[in-house]
């Protein structure tokens, strides 16, 4: 009586289920590679943004520094008050650029979900074939 499973040897079954899992990680590995490569081009330009709000703290932490030295020679309100708002205007522009960097990052995570997802995929696509037996020869 025929019952419709597969009656191959479970060295054949076992040697054919390395092949496909193998072939499967090499997969896996060029999706990680192009999902890693998407994520950094993210990282970078949220760096880039955080050096932009470093560079703008630095510039107005020199502007407060002007602003008190001219505030002891002037002792007038002219040129302080110019050098407080030139402190505070570059200190809105760091925060923006800190917010900006923040906001690219949010829900940004290291880890390759897709990959490790397909992984998933695949473990339980090979645990199904050697269970079940595979049909293709």
């Amino acid at each position: 009586m025929d019952d419709g499973m597969d009656h191959r040897p479970f060295w054949s079954v076992l040697g054919q289920a390395l092949s496909q899992f193998g072939s499967l990680m090499r997969l896996d590995l060029r999706l990680l590679e192009a999902e890693m490569r998407a994520k950094s081009t993210t990282l970078v330009s949220s760096g880039a943004c955080g050096m932009a709000a470093v560079m703008f703290f630095a510039l107005a932490a020199f502007a407060l520094v002007q602003c008190l030295i001219l505030a002891m020679i002037f002792l007038g309100i002219g040129p302080m008050l110019a050098c407080l708002v030139v402190a505070l205007v570059l200190i809105g522009a760091g925060s923006m650029s800190l917010y900006l960097a923040k906001r690219a990052l949010t829900g940004w995570t290291i880890t390759p979900v897709e990959t490790v997802n397909q992984v998933r995929t695949d473990l339980a696509a090979l645990k199904q074939g050697i269970r079940y037996g595979s049909t293709q020869q």
